[in-house]
């Protein structure tokens, strides 16, 4: 396996290539060892272009093994976080930052329509929202077409970003074979829904790319009713605090101007007050 480094490339023409250069390396090496004295800068040279060769043929492979593993995700609810790795694409949902971070994505993916930044990185970081969008193939007789998204999802990534499941609106149930295209979008603030990237397979292949921008939406979902239920709640506390304190209010305004009209017929110290300043009026006068 490790020796198959040397000749792992793209093309048939850069394996060529490579095993024409690993055996000039290979031959000038032998010469160099065998010289007398032995050359060290032609030892050493040789050694560092088969190194090189070893270097990019194992990258190449891991290149190729990562773009053809099967699409995988890890769901960590309980720390609102989904990884998905697998099949040219490695990314990561958090709920907390409600954050789309692209760690890595084949080049053959990325999309024109993509921020320009992404395109030369192929990596990223992009604010909610964002969603995935799954495209089944259209059948040969074109009796139907492809809708993806259902009506929920659709109306709400109208108003602020969701993410949707494929639909097939036909006239007849019709199996999906062959490949399968999910595009990743995200919703610019100024210029709307830009394309990110773009994934083909076998119809399994991406699933797990799907079931994770489902999952993050619905945990998105969920975050947000439970944030409503708090500011109704708040709202409603706040609206009977309110209440509360006007008629109180209105009560003391009430009984104060009770008091005013009929202050000595209702409190018992003004009546005595008053009887007493009536007795001694006829003294006076005496």
């Amino acid at each position: 396996m490790w020796l198959f480094a040397l000749f792992q490339a793209r093309t048939l023409f850069g394996r060529i290539v490579k095993t024409g250069s690993c055996g000039a390396a290979a031959v000038a090496l032998y010469a160099g060892l065998t010289s007398t004295p032995p050359s060290a800068t032609q030892i050493a040279l040789s050694l560092a272009v088969i190194a090189a060769l070893w270097l990019h043929g194992y990258r190449e492979g891991r290149r190729s093994s990562y773009a053809s593993a099967q699409c995988e995700a890890e769901i960590r609810e309980d720390e609102g976080r989904i990884r998905v790795a697998g099949g040219g694409v490695d990314l990561t949902l958090h709920l907390v930052s409600r954050r789309l971070t692209v760690n890595k994505v084949a080049k053959r993916f990325v999309s024109t329509d993509a921020p320009g930044e992404f395109q030369r990185l192929r990596s990223g970081r992009f604010e909610w929202p964002f969603r995935a969008l799954a495209v089944a193939p259209e059948p040969a007789s074109n009796a139907g077409s492809v809708r993806s998204g259902s009506g929920a999802s659709a109306a709400r990534w109208a108003g602020e970003g969701a993410t949707s499941t494929s639909d097939i609106d036909t006239g007849e149930t019709t199996a999906l074979t062959g490949e399968r295209e999910i595009d990743v979008y995200w919703k610019h603030p100024g210029q709307g829904d830009r394309l990110l990237f773009s994934v083909a397979g076998p119809g399994g292949k991406y699933e797990a790319l799907d079931r994770a921008f489902s999952i993050f939406a619905a945990w998105i979902d969920r975050e947000d009713e439970a944030r409503r239920a708090i500011e109704h709640r708040h709202q409603a506390e706040a609206w009977q605090r309110d209440w509360e304190a006007k008629r109180l209010a209105e009560e003391s305004d009430h009984a104060r101007g009770r008091g005013d009209s009929a202050f000595d017929e209702t409190d018992p110290h003004l009546r005595v007050v008053a009887k007493a300043a009536k007795a001694i009026m006829p003294l006076s006068r005496w």
